[in-house]
């Protein structure tokens, strides 16, 4: 394939700071045209490359990748169980219509272009992470040393504002997961959209969830956070975590770590249910990651390196005895093993 000029694809105008940049005919037909040959086994490293260099010539390109998954896992949604050529047929019904390849991805890059309304709050959140001081892609792990005694760690897909006035420093949680190990004076204070939490020495994590709510995890000195609408603030201390919404606490526990797994590289799972399992894991890689509805509370257990996800998928399917349905690149479904049933 086929990168095309991005450089020509935005107008800048004298507004162009209030108005979100729409993402034009032909990036919708690169970025479906990459994401038809991801389904293909011919995927090699050097077209791995390409598209790595696609998706870095422009800004919007990311925009219009982020899109292309969204659109493919709603086509996949579209499968039969019970039948994979009918699944394939609904991932690529172009091409089962005997549709040569390239009027295919004009179609589902019309596809693309008619539904953006759908991802309003996907393009507020790329858009967010576009201006962001400091972000992190998928699977993407980055330290920043702000100052002598002020770092932050970001976790996949992340996005965070930072800047210091009168020697104080304000920081913003726009998206994902950072870890922040401070010891400043005066304060620190970090928003999201739901809190404001400050300190004067601390090392936490601050996660901002899809469903509008924050977790902050205390692993050394002690927080005081206040919910965005409310007006008493709550203290954290070491070993405790709290999740809020913007009036008040939602639930608090405790924690016997000292860090978090995912900052030593490992997922880990006490227990939880297959699902939820599926759905952490999934925050590190692209495409779908589910199981059958049966499955979603069997339990899980292990500590695992997060930098190869397969393996884990491959591992936690042993442990469980189940069977790993890789359908495509980006579409990977747990069931039962043939042999259990």
């Amino acid at each position: 394939m086929h990168a095309g000029d991005g450089s020509a694809e935005m107008t800048i105008t004298a507004n162009a700071v209030t108005r979100e940049p729409s993402l034009s005919p032909k990036m919708c037909e690169e970025a479906m045209a990459w994401w038809l040959d991801m389904q293909e086994a011919s995927f090699d490293s050097p077209t791995q490359a390409a598209f790595l260099a696609w998706r870095s010539e422009h800004p919007l390109h990311e925009m219009a990748w982020e899109k292309a998954l969204a659109l493919g896992e709603q086509l996949e949604s579209l499968r039969t169980r019970s039948d994979r050529n009918l699944a394939r047929q609904a991932l690529l019904l172009p091409a089962q219509e005997g549709l040569s390849r390239r009027r295919a991805i004009k179609g589902l890059a019309l596809l693309l272009t008619v539904s953006a309304g759908a991802w309003s709050g996907r393009d507020s959140e790329m858009m967010s992470r576009m201006s962001a001081d400091y972000t992190t892609g998928v699977g993407e792990q980055r330290r920043v040393a702000l100052a002598p005694d002020l770092s932050v760690e970001l976790n996949t897909r992340s996005a965070i504002n930072a800047n210091v006035t009168d020697d104080r420093w304000h920081l913003r949680l726009l998206s994902g997961e950072v870890l922040i190990d401070t010891a400043v004076n005066p304060a620190l204070f970090i928003d999201t959209a739901q809190i404001r939490a400050q300190t004067t020495s601390a090392r936490f994590t601050v996660r901002q969830f899809d469903n509008g709510s924050t977790q902050l995890a205390v692993y050394r000195g002690s927080l005081q956070v206040i919910p965005a609408q409310a007006s008493t603030w709550t203290a954290l201390q070491a070993g405790q975590l709290a999740r809020f919404g913007p009036l008040g606490m939602l639930d608090q526990g405790a924690m016997q770590a000292s860090a978090p797994a995912w900052a030593e590289g490992m997922i880990v799972a006490n227990g939880q249910p297959l699902q939820a399992f599926l759905d952490e894991l999934g925050r590190y890689r692209h495409g779908h990651l589910g199981c059958d509805p049966a499955l979603a509370n069997l339990r899980v257990w292990g500590t695992y390196p997060l930098a190869d996800s397969d393996r884990i998928i491959d591992a936690v399917a042993q442990t469980l005895k189940l069977d790993v349905q890789r359908f495509t690149r980006l579409w990977i479904n747990l069931r039962p093993s043939p042999a259990n049933v």
